[in-house]
């Protein structure tokens, strides 16, 4: 679709924009911003999600596959989860007027649930997308960045995935530590030690970032830092079936009753998702170990306020 059309119908109350077949997400998003669009672009896919904008502007993006900024607030300690279910829309100012972060801290934290979210959004291949108008995000922070910033930040975090380990085996498959590194030491960054601690060898490294409250980018990132240390075992690719037994296996597999799947439970009113019932919780951290942190001294001592203006502004000016 030519950005002439989407201009044509992106402020059309009632009309939905169509977007032409194997348009990519990131594709789309510069069509709308260059539309001046404002609304929701909902990428159907795995993983999917939605990106939000505002007169061209991206101001919000959510994800199942990265933690949203509830969460990252939540796991840094500075929102308790009691909190969320007293405000009933546009938290950010709530959030501020309350007394629980400052303006500086919870654009912070929007803007790392952006990046971190919209790296996936845009990786979904064989998406299914659709537009509709007039649509904000529910945080209502007073976060906006091009979309040619989003997608060169994109670009460049995959280009960095691959410097690190070039195989894409292990970032969606389940992270499974091995139990003898044959190496006299190994040394951990404290997010590798979070990654080994928490993996019970049925987590992803996007469900790992969930449990943690944690950059889903960055767990993705230091996953493969930690496959190409030799820590992790890598998954095996699935064998290829036989002929000659194929048709007897789709026939067992259709009388054959199953359990119905369990799956992550959407949050009413969010685009966050809850662990599945029966999901193992999330287990204590050693004595001496750090507490999860997402904002700058979040755990140590209140964050400079100015400090935090300063990063959100690099953050802004990434190209």
């Amino acid at each position: 679709m030519s950005v002439a059309a989407v201009e044509a119908t992106a402020d059309v109350p009632g009309k939905q924009p169509s977007f032409a077949k194997g348009t990519t997400p990131a594709k789309a998003l510069v069509q709308l911003a260059a539309a001046g669009a404002t609304g929701a672009l909902t990428v159907h896919g795995e993983p999917g999600g939605v990106i939000f904008l505002r007169e061209g502007l991206v101001n919000g993006v959510e994800s199942p596959a990265a933690p949203s900024v509830d969460r990252l607030l939540t796991a840094a300690g500075l929102v308790d989860e009691r909190v969320w279910e007293t405000i009933a829309s546009r938290p950010a100012r709530a959030l501020v007027e309350g007394g629980h972060v400052t303006a500086a801290e919870i654009e912070l934290c929007a803007l790392q649930a952006l990046y971190d979210a919209v790296f996936f959004v845009l990786g979904t291949s064989r998406a299914e997308l659709r537009f509709n108008p007039d649509i904000e995000h529910w945080l209502g922070a007073e976060i906006a960045v091009t979309a040619d910033q989003v997608c060169d930040y994109v670009a460049r975090q995959r280009r960095m995935l691959d410097e690190v380990h070039p195989s894409e085996a292990t970032d969606n498959a389940p992270v499974v530590p091995v139990l003898r590194p044959g190496l006299d030491r190994v040394l951990l960054s404290g997010l590798q030690w979070e990654i080994v601690l928490h993996a019970d060898g049925q987590r992803t490294p996007q469900e790992l970032a969930g449990l943690l409250g944690r950059s889903a980018y960055a767990v993705t990132l230091d996953v493969r830092r930690l496959a190409a240390a030799g820590l992790l075992v890598l998954p095996q690719p699935a064998p290829e079936p036989d002929p000659e037994t194929t048709q007897t296996e789709i026939k067992a597999i259709a009388v054959v009753p199953h359990e119905p799947e369990l799956l992550p439970k959407r949050v009413p009113g969010t685009f966050t998702f809850d662990d599945p019932p029966g999901a193992p919780a999330r287990r204590q951290l050693p004595t001496g170990v750090s507490a999860l942190a997402v904002l700058p001294g979040a755990i140590d001592k209140a964050p400079d306020d100015s400090l935090l203006k300063r990063i959100r502004a690099a953050l802004l000016s990434l190209r």
